[in-house]
């Protein structure tokens, strides 16, 4: 089983809107509200994977009750630690996908205590005795400093799989832990190592850094570039052909999924980045993070071209 903790959720709101850019008053055509933050769009693409996944999350407040019945009716497998004051924060896409245009609004998050930080740990530290792989995604809410941010990857179990996606303060106190993969952009790498990454050799030559620190794998996500992959064993680079995508949130998370489902399958990390990158370009082609199709992520694995780089 695969486990997804998401510390810093939210309502996903879309907000289809035609030609928003182009004008002062716009009529929404259409709304569709989701449960969101990073760990939920894994584990949505993770069910279209056909992997067995549940899902932890930090729920606050009359938002946070909304998550949690999203993410029932989404039939989405969570359980819930809840804060003792605070609302989950909305994230907002406004997008029109006729122009292939897109804009996206996150708030911060609700200030979280110590308290209920360590109430979502043992949350979290429960479910983590039956996964076989564990997913911690995206950033943490106001109030959680990296040192708790350790401590949660500290306590979970040493025989799982553990892959990291953060960034800022926690990401830099990620680049010295020993967990089985960091999945990280280029733009959050370049942040991290204070120096600028542009192309895939200079990622490959970063990761191989990091991973003398602490991690054992790393996968970098490089936009319309593809990925690179790095592990003690060699290095890769995968890239789909070119596409129109309508909106390319929640496609690192859609990789991480596919990264997730080939090792659970016990794949190589090669084959692993290929299908993540398929994965992160079928999620371009539909409105929504985390969403994709199945037929596209195949069509889309088919295309990839994969190089051994050393």
């Amino acid at each position: 089983m695969l486990l997804t903790v998401t510390p810093n959720p939210a309502i996903d709101r879309v907000l289809i809107v035609r030609g928003f850019r182009k004008s002062d008053v716009c009529r929404v055509i259409e709304r569709i509200d989701s449960a969101g933050g990073k760990g939920f769009n894994v584990t949505r693409a993770a069910i279209t994977l056909g992997v067995p996944v549940h899902t932890c999350a930090l729920l606050g407040g009359d938002n946070g009750r909304k998550i949690a019945a999203l993410a029932q009716a989404e039939g989405l497998d969570g359980d819930w630690s809840w804060l003792s004051a605070g609302e989950s924060r909305i994230c907002l896409l406004i997008t029109d996908p006729e122009a292939r245009d897109h804009l996206t609004i996150n708030e911060t998050g609700p200030t979280v205590d110590p308290s209920d930080w360590t109430a979502f740990m043992e949350l979290v530290w429960r479910q983590a005795r039956d996964a076989a792989f564990i997913a911690l995604s995206g950033s943490v809410p106001p109030g959680v400093t990296p040192a708790q941010y350790v401590e949660l990857v500290r306590g979970l179990p040493p025989e799982a799989f553990v892959c990291i996606d953060t960034s800022g303060p926690t990401l830099a106190a990620a680049l010295d832990l020993p967990v089985d993969l960091l999945k990280i952009n280029i733009h959050e790498l370049s942040a991290a190592l204070g120096s600028a990454i542009d192309t895939p050799d200079q990622a490959i030559t970063a990761a191989a850094h990091v991973l003398q620190r602490g991690p054992r794998r790393m996968i970098v996500t490089l936009g319309a570039q593809g990925a690179v992959a790095v592990d003690a064993h060699g290095a890769w680079h995968a890239r789909t052909p070119p596409l129109d995508p309508i909106s390319p949130v929640g496609s690192g998370d859609a990789a991480l999924a596919g990264i997730i489902a080939t090792l659970h399958h016990g794949r190589s990390l090669a084959e692993a980045l290929r299908t993540g990158v398929a994965c992160g370009a079928a999620n371009t082609l539909m409105v929504g993070a985390g969403r994709m199709r199945r037929d596209d992520v195949m069509r889309l694995h088919a295309a990839t071209n994969l190089i051994a780089l050393r």
